[in-house]
């Protein structure tokens, strides 16, 4: 199956990495820039079908979407399983750095964390294979094209894949507003997978599958921060710990 993937950067990651199967490309008539000449020079060398195209058919692909002139279409983003991300050797032999999102339904969400988790240096991002958004061309113009520089993994049941990393020395920190440690007070040096609820929160089952629940503490009337936020600051103050530890 293919889908359409739009705007600069996806396309120009999809390009350059080379891992999704490429049908056609097609872009504005009119379109300008030193990006989108590199995104033509980058098709017609790989011999991609190109196509140019007025902005009101374009439009009408991605209704809603803001295609910036380029719209891709290919092969969709590929999933590993666990064993198969467990098995993938980290750079720099860094200790494991996992993200697990538990009922992240909503893709513009799921696709700004996953921009988040790229950049701070997660090494593959867990999903359940139901509740959770597809991997469409929303998340990934979301994203700026990170989805398709992280490993993502989906599994049928989120509590044996936390199991599942344990076992492999893993040490599982949720998040939850309602939670008494405060995220500052976890050690983040080891090897680690972060937890985070999506729109609804972590389920029960989950939340207790956790080695540590922690919050992120709020003045005033402020409940919770937005996903993305959290998110951003969770990851970065693992990667905060591991730069000061030398991982």
């Amino acid at each position: 199956m293919s889908e359409y993937v739009y705007g600069i950067h996806p396309v120009e990651e999809i390009l350059a990495g080379r891992v999704r199967p490429i049908e056609r490309i097609w872009i504005q008539k009119g379109a300008q820039g030193s990006r989108i000449r590199n995104i033509v020079e980058a098709a017609r060398c790989s011999s991609v079908d190109l196509r140019f195209e007025e902005r009101r058919r374009m439009d009408r692909m991605v209704p809603g979407g803001r295609h910036q002139g380029v719209i891709v279409q290919c092969g969709r983003k590929e999933t590993l399983s666990l064993d198969a991300l467990l098995e993938r050797r980290a750079p720099q032999d860094e200790d494991p750095f996992f993200l697990i999102l538990d009922r992240v339904e909503d893709p513009g969400n799921l696709g700004a964390v996953i921009r988040t988790a790229a950049a701070a240096g997660v090494h593959g991002l867990i999903l359940p294979s139901r509740k959770a958004a597809p991997l469409s061309g929303v998340v990934s113009k979301r994203s700026a094209g990170a989805l398709d520089r992280l490993p993502v993994c989906r599994v049928t049941n989120l509590v044996r894949a936390m199991e599942a990393l344990k076992a492999r020395g893993v040490w599982i920190i949720g998040a939850s507003a309602g939670a008494s440690q405060r995220y500052t007070d976890v050690d983040l040096k080891g090897p680690v997978a972060l937890l985070i609820g999506g729109e609804r929160g972590i389920r029960r089952l989950v939340r207790e599958a956790c080695d540590a629940v922690v919050s992120i503490p709020m003045q005033g009337a402020t409940e919770s921060l937005n996903l993305s936020v959290a998110a951003a600051l969770l990851l970065y103050e693992v990667r905060r710990s591991r730069d000061e530890g030398g991982q």
